[in-house]
């Protein structure tokens, strides 16, 4: 008995590593964690996950022979998935390097720049807007005093709204709240019925989910300068994260965007907006 209990636990092992190495992409499968709704870095077209980051990982697998997954999880669940290396390899979905997130994975260089945006009513428009230094229409930190601010969990929005609202910072003590969300979708829903009322995220997106909803709009998120200085613009910058020890990968990652260059992403980015020349 005791023979078949040793066996029985040697094939679970053996069951349990065959697993594990599957997972971690040793039988040349490359598994990315995105969050399929921030278009048009990764969205669903046709029942398939598309986009900027997942046109990168595609050209990364040509590059290395590897055939690339993609699966579409909650964002505040990739960087630890990744982290684990268990069930994916890598990380992309217009993710910002922060440093605790660089002490669980790596990142590949930056390839993309945005801007912080804020959706709100058209209807409260005169409550947010401004005409910045840079003479664009732009909404401060300072206006979103007293509100309710909607953000993605785990996103670089997230993160720049719970520093304003953390002892000194713009919104300390003036009652503005976080309203989180797993899905963008769900906090526009939460802005129209007048519940939460704005939300933070990064540019493109921020437009693509206006463009049809004649009841709201979005300008960029500013720092206000003080007596004499300028306006900030709050911004964004994108990396891929990989699980830490594959030096291979990380560097058929920064040469894909190395190759790619600002004019590649910027083309891939006017491609998945429908502005191709």
């Amino acid at each position: 008995m005791k023979k078949l209990i040793v066996i029985l636990l040697a094939l679970t092992l053996i069951v349990v590593s065959v697993f594990g190495l599957t997972a971690c992409n040793n039988d040349g499968t490359i598994v990315v964690y995105t969050e399929a709704g921030f278009a048009p870095f990764e969205y669903i077209s046709n029942g398939q996950i598309v986009g900027v980051d997942v046109d990168i990982m595609n050209k990364v697998g040509e590059k290395l022979g590897k055939k690339v997954v993609f699966e579409s999880v909650d964002f505040d669940k990739i960087i630890d998935a990744v982290s684990a290396g268990k069930l994916c390899n890598v990380g992309a979905a217009g993710i910002s390097v922060t440093e605790e997130r660089a002490k669980k994975v790596d990142f590949s260089t930056n390839y993309y720049t945005a801007a912080l945006y804020v959706i709100y009513k058209v209807s409260d428009a005169t409550a947010y807007e401004n005409e910045t230094t840079d003479e664009v229409t732009g909404v401060y930190w300072d206006n979103l005093a007293g509100k309710k601010i909607a953000v993605q969990s785990g996103t670089t929005a997230d993160l720049f709204l719970a520093d304003e609202l953390d002892e000194g910072g713009t919104l300390d003590g003036t009652g503005a709240t976080d309203v989180q969300f797993k899905e963008l979708a769900a906090a526009i829903a939460d802005i129209k019925l007048g519940n939460s009322d704005v939300l933070i995220i990064d540019e493109l997106p921020a437009k693509k989910l206006v463009e049809n909803e004649s009841t709201l709009t979005c300008a960029p998120l500013y720092y206000q300068g003080g007596e004499g200085e300028e306006d900030e613009a709050a911004v964004d910058v994108y990396s891929i994260c990989v699980t830490k020890g594959q030096p291979e990968l990380l560097a058929a990652i920064n040469e894909v965007i190395e190759e790619l260059g600002k004019d590649g992403i910027q083309a891939l980015v006017n491609h998945h907006l429908g502005l191709d020349d």
